[in-house]
């Protein structure tokens, strides 16, 4: 096979992050870092010096949507295209860089990964014409999270979102839910805590919603144990990795139904609300979240949990490099 170069830098606590340390772990053959900037997402790395020494007898591989200039071939995980979907996300700089660069490496590559259905078609549309294999290799779940286990308890009937409050994560709509059910509370775990605490304080829900940030997956996973039900309220996501926590750990889910990959992680489970901006939905929503959780923990199906395992998708990552590298 071909020397296998593999940007490692992605490897952290956010999304991409848990995808790159977990299959890294897992990857079945032998590679190399690629060094250069500390951060993949970095301007310069595009003109990156140790991917600009590379031959085209050589691998990239990439468990993030960066690329750059380089002889070899280069193989990306593309999670998603909010940066290009989002009005909040989109820029001149990150439209120039996917349809240049980014395009350009998927199209020479002729191969791209992603982690769920509704980005291999959003992928499609956006790659174009040009023949390009698009390998669906899916996400996994931590081993943290299970239905059995250490379980928090409340007072009162309460709501766990995780995620960031950037636009196209809705939470408005749940925060203006609350106030239509002032005995529910919210539990927000979020890095974004700043932008999180002004939102409540805005909202006046100080009483109601409890911010939280750098818990554990144990600590995570006795949080969705404990609450009522979690929401996921986004317009749109590449994958939903919240979601899948959630009923790994056997608790409901609330959501948009019209985002399709978090609807295609429940799976037919949980709440689908069909209006993403109403409130008194939303507010429908958490009751019926309460109601499911009364009857017992959510028990999804051996195949489903098996879809969503870390060694099934590290096997698939490693199916397509090895067939690239021949």
């Amino acid at each position: 096979m071909r020397q296998l170069v593999v940007d490692d830098r992605w490897i952290g606590e956010h999304g991409i992050g848990r995808f790159s340390k977990e299959v890294l772990l897992r990857l079945q053959m032998p590679w190399r870092p690629i060094g250069g900037p500390k951060s993949p997402t970095a301007p310069v790395d595009v003109l990156n010096t140790c991917r600009l020494k590379l031959t085209h007898n050589d691998v990239v591989f990439s468990p993030g949507f960066n690329a750059g200039i380089t002889r070899a071939r280069q193989i990306l995980v593309i999670h998603d295209l909010i940066h290009l979907q989002v009005d909040a996300e989109r820029t001149f700089l990150k439209t120039l860089f996917y349809g240049t660069i980014v395009r350009r490496a998927i199209r020479r590559a002729g191969v791209v990964m992603t982690v769920s259905r509704t980005s291999a078609e959003a992928i499609a549309g956006w790659v174009g014409t040009a023949h390009v294999d698009i390998e669906v290799v899916g996400n996994g779940c931590s081993s943290s999270f299970v239905s059995a286990g250490d379980r928090t308890g409340f007072s009162f009937p309460t709501f766990l979102y995780v995620g960031n409050f950037k636009p196209h994560k809705n939470v408005d709509v749940v925060l203006d839910a609350l106030l239509l059910r002032p005995d529910y509370r919210l539990l927000v775990v979020t890095g974004d805590v700043e932008r999180a605490r002004t939102r409540v304080a805005e909202k006046g829900l100080t009483r109601q919603v409890d911010i939280r940030s750098d818990v554990t997956d144990e600590e995570l996973a006795a949080l969705y144990r404990g609450v009522a039900g979690s929401v996921q309220p986004s317009i749109l996501e590449g994958f939903g990795l919240p979601a899948l926590e959630s009923l790994s750990c056997g608790t409901p889910v609330a959501y948009w139904a019209g985002c399709e990959s978090v609807a295609e992680i429940c799976a037919g489970t949980g709440v689908a609300v069909i209006a993403s901006g109403v409130p008194q939905e939303w507010a429908a929503a958490l009751d019926s979240l309460k109601e499911i959780s009364d009857q017992g923990p959510v028990v999804m199906p051996s195949a489903w949990r098996a879809e969503y395992d870390w060694d099934t998708v590290a096997h698939k990552v490693t199916q397509v490099l090895s067939r690239v590298g021949q």
